[in-house]
C-alpha cells in the first residue's frame, strides 16, 4: 500500500497484482500522461507514481528513473505537495507577543547559561564589565538591528544610570569577548531543548556583507560558471540542521570555508549535545556515498541522486536508491520536507539586516546569536 494521500479523481491506476485499471474522468494532460507512462514502461513507471513494487537496482533503471525526475516532480508538486498552512487566530496572537516573549527567554536564559562560568579575578586596571548585562545587551542589539551608539543610548536607558553605562566600542567588542561567546554557546544548547531524536534537515546558506550583493544571484551564476561561491568574500556562509518537528536548529556553524567543513562542525555540535537523527534530507551538494560516513547506521538519508550517479557504493547508498527508483513518489514526500531549511532561513533574512561588523570573527558571532534569536521566536510560535 502507498503511503500517499487520496488519489485526486480521474486518476488511473495499474494494480500489481491482477490487471485492474480504475477509470474516472479527469484532467486530460494528467490521464494523457500517465498512458503514456504505462506504454513506455508497463511494469515499472506507473509504479513510481502510485505504488511500490521491488524492481531490481540497476544502472539502467537508475538513469530512467532520473530523465523522468522532471515529469515526476511536477506530478507531484500538482497533486501531492502539502498545502500552506492557513493562520488561525491563534498563530497570530502568538506572531504579536512573539517579541515580548523572545525579551523575555533572553532574560532568563542568559542568567541560566553564564551559572557555570567562572571569572577569575583580574590584576590591576579597570574592572570589567558585568558580563550578564553585557551578553543581554549584544542580544537586544542582534534582536533590533541597532547600531553601537544606537545600543549605548539604549543601555543607558536599560541600567538608568547615567553615570554607569557600556559605550559604544564595549559593545562592539562584546562580538569577539570570549565570555560572551560562552554563555552565547550555553544560550544555543538551552534554545535547542532536551536531548533526543529528531527528523532533520540540513542546508546552507550565504548572508551578505555588502548592500549591493545578492547571495541567490551569485550562486546561481557560480553554478553555471562551475565556481565555488565560497571563494567569495562578499559573504559569510552558515550551514544549520533543523528539527523539523520543532522548526528548531539543533546544530549550526558558520565561517568563511566551505558549506561541506561547516556541516560537519554544525553535525559536531548536534552529536555533542547529545542528539541522534533518525531521518536526514540533504540536496543534491551533499549527494555522494561519503556523505554516509558521517551518520550511523539508524539514520536514513534522503538525497536525490546527480545525473552522473551509479548503483555501485556502499549499502547504505543501494538502499537509498532502491527506495528512490521503486516509490519514487513517497521518497520525493520525505525529501521535499527539507524545504523548512530554505524557509527558515529566509525568515531569518527577512528579520535581520545587512551584517555590519567587519572583523571575521565578530561576523561569524553575529550569525550565531541570529541562529539563537531564531530558536527563541520558534519556541514561541510552534510550542
Amino acid at each position: 500500500m502507498s503511503a500517499l494521500a487520496e488519489l485526486p479523481n480521474g486518476v488511473t491506476v495499474l494494480s500489481r497484482t491482477a490487471v485492474t485499471f480504475l477509470s474516472v474522468s479527469l484532467n486530460s494532460l494528467f490521464v494523457t500522461s500517465t498512458f503514456l507512462g504505462i506504454t513506455k514502461d508497463m511494469f515499472g513507471y506507473p509504479f513510481k507514481l502510485f505504488g511500490s513494487i521491488n524492481i531490481m537496482l540497476s544502472n539502467k533503471k537508475l538513469k530512467e528513473t532520473l530523465d523522468e525526475l522532471s515529469w515526476i516532480k511536477k506530478c507531484y508538486n500538482k497533486h501531492y505537495s502539502i498545502p500552506k498552512k492557513k493562520y488561525d487566530s491563534d498563530y497570530d496572537k502568538k506572531l504579536r507577543t512573539v517579541l515580548k516573549a523572545v525579551v523575555q527567554q533572553i532574560n532568563k536564559d542568559v542568567e541560566q547559561a553564564s551559572e557555570q562560568i567562572t571569572l577569575m579575578k583580574n590584576g590591576p586596571g579597570a574592572p570589567p564589565k558585568d558580563r550578564i548585562l553585557l551578553t543581554k545587551l549584544h542580544l537586544m542589539q542582534v534582536l533590533f538591528d541597532f547600531t553601537n551608539r544606537e545600543m549605548e543610548c539604549f543601555s543607558i536607558m536599560f541600567l538608568l544610570k547615567g553615570d554607569d553605562y557600556f559605550s559604544y566600542k564595549t559593545i562592539e567588542r562584546a562580538y569577539e569577548d570570549p565570555v560572551v561567546a560562552m554563555i552565547l554557546h550555553n544560550m544555543f544548547v538551552l534554545s535547542a531543548g532536551e536531548p533526543r531524536e529528531i527528523d532533520a534537515s540540513g542546508d546552507g546558506t550565504g548572508s551578505a556583507l555588502i548592500i549591493s550583493k545578492h547571495y541567490k544571484t551569485d550562486r546561481l551564476r557560480d553554478l553555471k560558471n562551475k565556481k565555488d561561491t565560497t571563494k567569495r568574500k562578499q559573504y559569510v556562509f552558515s550551514v544549520a540542521i533543523v528539527d523539523l518537528d520543532t522548526n528548531l536548529y539543533v546544530g549550526f556553524a558558520s565561517g568563511f570555508v566551505s558549506e561541506k567543513q561547516l556541516f560537519k562542525q554544525a553535525l559536531t555540535m548536534l552529536n555533542t549535545n547529545g542528539f541522534t537523527i533518525k531521518k536526514m534530507r540533504l540536496d543534491k551538494y551533499y549527494s555522494h556515498q561519503s556523505i554516509f560516513e558521517l551518520f550511523g547506521n539508524k539514520t536514513q538519508l534522503y538525497l536525490i541522486p546527480k545525473s552522473n550517479a551509479t548503483i555501485r557504493g556502499n549499502k547504505k547508498w543501494k538502499t537509498m536508491l532502491k527506495q528512490f527508483i521503486n516509490n519514487t513518489m513517497n521518497f520525493l514526500a520525505e525529501y521535499h520536507k527539507r524545504s523548512k531549511s530554505e524557509s527558515n532561513f529566509s525568515i531569518d533574512k527577512r528579520k535581520h539586516g545587512l551584517i555590519r561588523q567587519k572583523k571575521p570573527e565578530r561576523i561569524i558571532n553575529t550569525t550565531f546569536t541570529r541562529a539563537i534569536i531564531h530558536n527563541y521566536r520558534q519556541k514561541h510560535l510552534h510550542n
